[in-house]
């Protein structure tokens, strides 16, 4: 995960993105998160002459008010919504819409949430939140961490980041957090100092348990597992969905889930090995290294 939180936020394999929904045929897109820069759903709206309707979504309430400010120029085109990807089928079945022709998710998370004041990176003195939406209902990463069972975090460290003596790290996280010393960002880069030291494997030993929590906090998983129970279905014929992941839990599910699904011969995936950026792009955005993309099509 990059935190150098003063570079812009730009947009991963977004030619990529585009060509592979290009193939969709008209109708409504989606643009599953958004983002503060609305970097994806601006290129489907300019790019895309067949997107006849975008909805761009987004749980985080500050993305959602300012892709409204990137996107006026296609005001008519778009239909801002802030919820989460996970509700498409209801989204869409208020705004009267039967199917949609392509949907775009990029699941990484925006420089734009790591500048934020919310706890994403490790900037100093910020509060242990982690939350893309605040307001919905969420335990923060400080409530997770005084919440959960000692074993149950040692396990989700591991398993969503690989983090060495994650059982060591957890007993210290919630030792801290009894003493009150686990409500802000610097409390647990210093913990995580204290047991891990201050790098591992060429990086802030900080960073994947930062990872962890960010997922655990958001429902992350959960989320993404939902999407893509319900999503493939509210496909029209020929419709694409193009998923970019960063973090190889994810893409599992992903690449596991549209292969059950092209077994059942309603869909395809029109490429089977992951597409990943170019040498160029990964070269003039650090954020785009751990990235792939894969596209499922509905056929039947």
């Amino acid at each position: 995960m990059n935190h150098n939180t003063d570079l812009a936020h730009i947009s991963v394999m977004p030619n990529e993105v585009v060509e592979q929904l290009g193939f969709a045929p008209a109708g409504v897109f989606v643009d599953g998160t958004t983002g503060c820069r609305a970097g994806h759903a601006k290129a489907i709206l300019s790019r895309l002459p067949q997107a006849s309707q975008v909805i761009c979504m987004d749980r985080d309430p500050e993305a959602i008010k300012s892709c409204q400010s990137v996107l006026a120029e296609f005001t008519g085109r778009y239909t801002a919504v802030n919820r989460g990807y996970e509700e498409l089928a209801s989204v869409i079945a208020e705004l009267g819409i039967t199917d949609v022709s392509g949907v775009n998710l990029d699941l990484g998370v925006s420089s734009d949430q790591l500048s934020s004041e919310r706890g994403f990176s490790f900037r100093k003195g910020q509060p242990l939140d982690m939350r893309f939406n605040p307001e919905g209902g969420d335990l923060s990463a400080a409530e997770v961490i005084a919440n959960i069972d000692q074993k149950e975090l040692a396990k989700q460290l591991w398993e969503l980041a690989e983090v060495p003596a994650a059982e060591r790290l957890a007993k210290r996280m919630k030792e801290a957090s009894r003493q009150g010393l686990m409500e802000t960002t610097d409390d647990l880069v210093a913990v995580c100092n204290e047991v891990l030291g201050p790098r591992i494997r060429k990086i802030s030993s900080a960073t994947l348990p930062f990872q962890a929590l960010r997922i655990m906090v958001n429902r992350e998983l959960e989320r993404l597992d939902s999407f893509l129970e319900s999503a493939p279905g509210l496909l029209a014929k020929g419709g694409r969905i193009a998923i970019l992941s960063f973090h190889s839990v994810e893409d599992r599910m992903v690449k596991f889930a549209f292969r059950r699904l092209a077994e059942t011969g309603d869909f395809k995936m029109p490429f089977r090995k992951a597409m990943k950026p170019s040498r160029e792009e990964i070269l003039s955005n650090r954020r785009s290294r751990s990235a792939k993309l894969r596209v499922l099509e509905r056929c039947n």
